[in-house]
């Protein structure tokens, strides 16, 4: 199961494809492939790679953040555990990011040692980031909303950006058995929660009511209709009000 792709910023017949659990790598443009997992213990979730270096690589995985600096050969892992995201400053590319299940971390060394730069916030589970250079670093967690970070020189702050937060959101994601299904609603209403395969066919009903204000957590157990374990692999859940209809993606693993 691939889950991300990097591309070679100097050369697009290498490309890296991370996933679960694996990372391989091709320098024929796709025609071959290598296995590149040497030192890696865990499934990949997002690969980046060094623009002024390209032999140097990071990939973040639940095991931590690993690094090579040999194009795939032999990777290290840097810490930063349960990481989903890594990202390099293109200002200075030494400047590393993580966005992991306990908030973002920074490493000024390329990853030799972390800082987390957590203060003030509400959601700690890191989904993605992004990056104006010399403006702001972006944060998007899985159960709350966006953050950002000043990145001017003498200005270190870190603002909550007033945006909708999600009806929907679930986590641990990848997860091994149970899942947590959370959703909010503002008022009173008909909600019909499932959950479905990528073909579309219907696994199994969470929810099929009306319920009040607030928050709400479900849980899904990895099982259809009939408490069959299903197989691995990616699955939705589907909210849907009079109103709205909302989606979330689910890696489950096995």
């Amino acid at each position: 199961m691939a889950m991300s792709i990097a591309i070679d910023p100097n050369n697009s017949n290498i490309v890296y494809v991370g996933g679960y659990p694996y990372l391989f790598k091709t320098i024929n443009g796709g025609t071959s492939w290598i296995n590149s997992t040497n030192g890696i213990t865990d499934s990949i979730f997002k690969i980046r790679i060094d623009s002024t270096s390209t032999n140097i690589i990071y990939a973040a995985s639940y095991d931590g953040v690993f690094k090579t600096t040999n194009s795939g050969l032999t990777w290290s892992n840097t810490g930063c555990t349960e990481t989903k995201s890594v990202l390099i400053d293109p200002d200075d590319h030494l400047i590393i990011y993580a966005g992991s299940n306990s908030g973002v971390y920074k490493s000024t060394n390329g990853g030799s040692s972390w800082v987390a730069m957590n203060d003030g916030m509400t959601g700690n589970y890191i989904s993605s980031l992004g990056i104006n250079p010399g403006v702001y670093l972006y944060a998007g967690t899985e159960d709350e909303a966006m953050f950002r970070w000043s990145l001017q020189v003498g200005i270190d702050q870190q603002t909550k950006i007033n945006t909708s937060r999600p009806v929907l959101s679930v986590y641990p994601n990848p997860a091994h058995n149970t899942i947590l299904i959370k959703y909010q609603l503002s008022e009173e209403t008909p909600i019909h929660l499932a959950v479905y395969d990528v073909t579309g066919r219907h696994i199994k009903t969470l929810v099929d009511a009306a319920q009040s204000s607030g928050n709400y957590v479900q849980t899904w157990d990895g099982t259809d209709h009939r408490n069959v374990s299903v197989a691995a692999g990616i699955y939705f859940y589907k909210l849907t009000t009079p109103t709205e209809t909302n989606l979330s993606k689910i890696v489950l693993m096995k």
